[in-house]
């Protein structure tokens, strides 16, 4: 594959912009490709055990070959370890390694490692320089950019966090082969999300490949990321048009939440999107044909309905969706799509609606019939 480089065009900071190189092998020429990495002190490469064992330790012998000071700091792996506690134990071992103000954070790993070093990047010593690597397809199309840092709390997922952009994104696709199918499909579920929101001819693509291919084309990585990219850059703080890359997730986020987090991010948003969808459709915002369109090729993706319907308690659901950012304390709020390749806009331009409780609670309904159904 050819170098794909996507710009992210900033409005605030000291830099105006960073890119998302996509490339593959791009994990084995990091010296070539940062060279702004010669500019810090030490380097501080943070993964988890899981992802630390396949390439940490290879990459941390690569940069001690070329910088002076190179540490690498495993964590323990899963959403459920992405916390306020994990956060000051990340910082107190930075600590203890001599990281100061001019050190840099490699984050190698998926979106828990990318999420939680990102956010010890934002507050440690008021804020160091940190670069995302990576290594599922989850956070390869979606929550390695962006700048969206944070750690659960026991009331929501990422309530805690800031926005703190990384000094680049590099994505590597050849590591997404060692992935189990379950975890490629957590990574589809975003992909899907992203041409749901702005491209219908990618979903067209998507309808035909989903089912057929166990590999994800480079190219359908590249389209998510220029989506994600383009709103970013319009929007980078969430003022209202990012708000549209929230799609699926209110609902999404809720039933990680009563889970415990023990159901992966892509089913969570999977289910929610199949529920947030028949909301549109209830509001009368999207059409019954592209809504079917829609599920159809969203259950395709949900692969255990049997543990999914167990998290769906709608009063537990709506305290979490009540509680989520993207709600007021008693008005819950989604962005939903007027048709595929476009979301609807109020009246007033704005892409966030007002979604009652009472319609909430029947969307959990719907939803829980469907998975009842398959």
């Amino acid at each position: 594959m050819r170098t794909a480089r996507i710009e992210v065009s900033l409005t605030s900071g000291d830099d105006k912009s960073y890119e998302i190189v996509v490339r593959d092998g791009i994990l084995g020429e990091l010296v070539e490709r940062l060279p702004r990495l010669a500019d810090a002190s030490s380097l501080f490469v943070v993964t988890d055990t899981t992802v630390s064992r396949l390439y940490g330790r290879k990459l941390k012998a690569e940069l001690a070959e070329a910088f002076r000071s190179v540490e690498l700091v495993s964590l323990p792996p899963g959403e459920a370890n992405k916390n306020i506690e994990a956060a000051w134990a990340l910082a107190a071992k930075l600590n203890r390694l001599g990281a100061d103000r001019e050190s840099s954070v490699l984050a190698l790993g998926g979106g828990v490692v990318g999420d939680l070093a990102g956010f010890v990047a934002s507050i440690y010593k008021r804020g160091i320089d940190h670069y995302q690597l990576p290594t599922t397809l989850l956070s390869q199309v979606d929550s390695s950019i962006g700048g969206k840092t944070g750690v659960d709390a026991p009331w929501g997922k990422n309530q805690i966090g800031t926005f703190h952009q990384p000094k680049g994104v590099l994505t590597d696709p050849l590591v997404l082969r060692t992935l189990p199918r379950e975890e490629i499909m957590n990574g589809v579920a975003e992909i899907v999300k992203c041409a749901v929101v702005a491209d219908k001819r990618m979903f067209d693509k998507l309808s035909k490949l989903v089912g057929t291919e166990t590999r994800i084309p480079n190219e359908i990585i590249v389209d998510a990321c220029r989506i994600k990219a383009a709103l970013v850059s319009k929007d980078e703080r969430e003022a209202d048009l990012r708000s549209v890359l929230n799609y699926g997730h209110t609902v999404g986020h809720a039933i990680e939440g009563a889970s415990d987090y023990k159901m992966g991010h892509g089913a969570c948003v999977i289910l929610g999107m199949i529920a947030e969808g028949w909301i549109a459709l209830r509001l009368g915002i999207l059409r019954r044909d592209d809504f079917e369109r829609q599920s159809q090729l969203l259950l395709r993706l949900s692969m255990r309905p049997e543990t999914e319907a167990a998290n769906l308690n709608k009063d537990a659901l709506l305290r979490f969706a009540l509680a989520d950012k993207k709600s007021s304390s008693s008005t819950i709020r989604m962005s939903l799509p007027a048709e595929l390749g476009r979301m609807h806009t109020t009246k007033d331009g704005s892409h966030r609606i007002p979604v009652s409780s009472e319609i909430f609670k029947q969307s959990i309904d719907h939803l829980i019939g469907v998975l009842s159904s398959n």
